[in-house]
């Protein structure tokens, strides 16, 4: 699997993504389509509704108690009787309505007239048939009333099936069928919906009616909003699914890597102390020290002190699982901090003259106790000289004090090394994490345990450690201990 988690996983994982995406916006544009259409037909009922509303109120007079006679107006068959009887729209055509009133029934009479005698193109005449006694000015007053009764049917039929649009109308003459404004006309052919003409009034025929709405976007994502939230929810899931499992993956391979740096690192770094003692050994056996005291005693100092480093190692990978799980025990007696330090000091003496460093220890000027283990607590010490002694270069100056608090005891390690950038100052304490010098190329040799390991111990005494350091200006780990408090 490593082929596939290395080469292709990061390509799959976005190439899947992608295709969530992409599905997830050709569902949603099918169903924006499909929602248009739907509101386009609603639109049409509302409209064809508030027609035959208006049809019926133009000749209710009379019936309003005929039960059948307002079904017949309303229903959907005399809706496109009325609609092919409005398509007849050449001049030469006229149309009448009547109604007669029965004991038990009603007679309703529609008619078509035809002239005799074509229009001229240069001179015609709209046959209309009226009523006795009605004229022009009555009938166009009625048209208008009727006109706004329609306007007013359309909105309530528009609310009453959700339909919150910003609508108008474009009235045509019934005879010409050509608009009565041209520019709302204009207006209306770019509209996204224009419905069909309507008549509205049975009694005489002036006007058409068309409702246009100029936008249905609106009301098409309203209705839509349920599915957009779940989509939009959908992907910002599937998104964070897919990040955390980027991370997961970017996450293990950094670990792998570190492994593989730590495997390499720790086998040279407990190679070198056994080399050390053994080419000491070798020394003390080949030339007969023990005629030389000096020279022997010399050899044992370096011997132990690449031992306690060996033992330092073994203790940090030992402990590795057990730090992180938080089982590890702690052998707690009254130890004296100021005691460990100056052991620690005096062991890297050897150190110190190989290297050119200076080590400067302040101890404070009363004992130092803490309830704390004391072979975890000069393990830290250690660690974190050592670590300066590595990593700060030839003639490191390390200042190391110590002082007595009621509540706390503070140890602070200072050294005058090439410093940490901030942006690893907090990574320092992570697990195997190595701070990078170039290209990820690192000149000493180191495991990434010895921080992490330092961070835990002292967590694990209630304590706390603290880094500060700007690059070229040095480090300082401030190490804070509770102090220890007769019960």
């Amino acid at each position: 699997m490593k082929w596939l988690s290395n080469r292709y996983a990061y390509p799959l994982v976005a190439l899947v993504m992608l295709a969530s995406v992409g599905l997830q916006v050709i569902w949603l544009d099918q169903l924006f389509r499909a929602q248009q259409v739907q509101v386009k037909r609603d639109l049409d009922q509302a409209v064809a509704n508030a027609a035959s509303q208006s049809d019926y109120l133009s000749v209710a007079g009379g019936h309003e108690n005929s039960e059948n006679f307002k079904n017949f107006f309303l229903s959907p068959d005399w809706l496109q009787i009325k609609q092919a009887f409005t398509r007849l729209r050449d001049r030469q055509f006229g149309g009448s309505f009547s109604s007669q009133i029965r004991p038990d029934s009603t007679i309703v009479t529609i008619g078509i007239h035809i002239a005799n005698d074509k229009p001229r193109a240069s001179h015609r005449k709209i046959i209309r048939i009226y009523d006795e006694g009605e004229t022009l000015q009555t009938i166009t007053a009625a048209d208008k009333r009727d006109l706004a009764r329609m306007d007013s049917l359309v909105k309530v039929e528009c609310l009453r099936a959700e339909l919150d649009l910003d609508t108008y109308h474009v009235i045509y003459d019934y005879d010409s069928g050509k608009p009565e404004s041209p520019a709302v006309w204009k207006k209306a052919q770019q509209a996204a919906y224009r419905s069909q003409q309507f008549g509205y009034n049975l009694n005489f025929f002036l006007h058409t009616y068309q409702l246009a709405v100029q936008s249905i976007n609106g009301v098409v994502l309203y209705r839509m909003r349920y599915y957009l939230g779940s989509s939009l929810l959908m992907l910002i899931l599937t998104g964070a699914a897919f990040f955390f499992l980027f991370k997961i993956m970017h996450s293990q391979r950094l670990y792998t890597q570190a492994q593989l740096a730590f495997t390499s690192n720790m086998t040279h770094e407990l190679k070198t102390p056994v080399s050390v003692i053994e080419a000491a050994l070798d020394a003390i056996t080949r030339y007969d020290l023990v005629r030389e005291p000096v020279k022997l005693n010399n050899y044992i100092q370096i011997s132990q002190s690449e031992l306690q480093r060996l033992n330092l190692m073994i203790d940090k990978v030992l402990n590795l699982d057990q730090l992180d799980n938080g089982q590890v025990s702690l052998r707690r007696e009254l130890y004296d901090v100021q005691e460990g330090l100056a052991s620690v000091v005096s062991s890297m003496q050897l150190r110190q003259e190989q290297t050119g460093a200076v080590i400067t220890y302040h101890p404070a000027s009363e004992p130092c106790f803490t309830d704390g283990d004391p072979v975890h607590l000069i393990n830290v010490f250690y660690n974190l000289i050592d670590n300066a002694l590595k990593y700060g270069g030839k003639n490191v100056r390390i200042n190391i004090s110590c002082k007595c608090g009621l509540e706390d005891i503070h140890v602070s390690f200072q050294d005058n090394g090439p410093g940490i950038p901030g942006l690893y100052q907090e990574q320092i304490f992570e697990r195997f994490f190595r701070v990078p010098e170039n290209a990820d190329i690192h000149t000493v040799r180191g495991s990434g345990l010895g921080l992490h390991y330092v961070k835990q111990i002292v967590e694990k005494h209630r304590g706390s450690v603290k880094l500060q350091s700007e690059p070229g200006k040095g480090s300082t780990f401030d190490i804070i201990l509770p102090s220890y408090h007769e019960v």
